[in-house]
């Protein structure tokens, strides 16, 4: 049989068997005096072979041993195993979250694994801040911060809970957007000059058990590889207010 045949036969190219020949893990067929590879069955069946082993995920160069018949290859065919399980768990994760970005752009809402709850309650008070860049733009950096957060794991849902029963009440939603107005106001200046508003924001902040929880939140896991508060906030009077809340909720020492 002609190297043609023989790869129609197994359903691979040629090109494929002159590589395994290059190789050395199909030894080459004597030519004929035309100068043509000239294959048995034998040679046939091998090849046949390689390409189940090769479609299996086994490397190339790793074929020969398992087609020696003394070869042991067990510890090599678990790896790979183990290896695809891998494989098949990322796109399943991959797969997962193109659905949830595909819903996301159904629903008009940004891609992310920010939820829609949130999403939305942050639409309604940037509403409220039309006629105040600063404040709408101090509104967007809250959103990154959160998409961030969502990013680096599951979102609590306290958070969620929280962004929407602010929302949800105008009140509560005035008293949010005054926070964030006093957090613009005292950020690039020295904590020690600005002593009373970061006093009145950490009470601000404790006053209101859903705004509190937009600071506290559960506590993170102890492998949480996230942002931390210095580099979510390198403010020092913002950071100082959030300091200040979470110590007075026994939240860090």
């Amino acid at each position: 049989m002609r190297i043609s045949e023989v790869a129609a036969i197994v359903g691979i190219s040629a090109r494929s068997i002159r590589h395994y020949h290059r190789l050395g893990v199909m030894p080459e067929p004597p030519r004929t005096s035309g100068g043509y590879r000239s294959y048995t069955v034998a040679d046939l069946a091998r090849i046949a072979r390689i390409a189940f082993l090769s479609d299996s995920g086994v490397p190339l160069r790793e074929v020969g041993a398992l087609l020696e018949p003394q070869g042991d290859a067990s510890a090599d065919l678990a790896a790979l195993r183990d290896g695809i399980d891998r494989q098949i768990s990322q796109l399943t994760r991959q797969r997962d979250r193109l659905d949830v970005i595909a819903h996301r752009v159904a629903e008009g809402l940004p891609p992310g694994l920010l939820p829609a709850t949130v999403t939305r309650a942050l639409e309604v008070c940037r509403k409220d801040a039309d006629d105040d860049p600063s404040l709408a733009q101090l509104l967007d950096r809250e959103r990154d911060m959160l998409d961030l957060l969502a990013l680096a794991g599951e979102f609590p849902e306290v958070l969620a809970a929280s962004y929407s029963a602010i929302a949800a009440d105008p009140d509560r939603r005035h008293a949010y957007l005054e926070m964030l107005r006093g957090f613009h106001h005292i950020e690039g200046r020295r904590p020690a000059d600005v002593e009373g508003e970061i006093a009145r924001l950490s009470d601000a902040l404790l006053a209101d058990p859903d705004i509190r929880a937009l600071v506290a939140g559960p506590p993170a896991p102890a492998e949480h590889t996230g942002p931390t508060l210095e580099q979510l906030l390198p403010d020092p009077a913002q950071r100082e207010v959030v300091r200040r809340t979470l110590s007075a909720l026994d939240v860090i020492p």
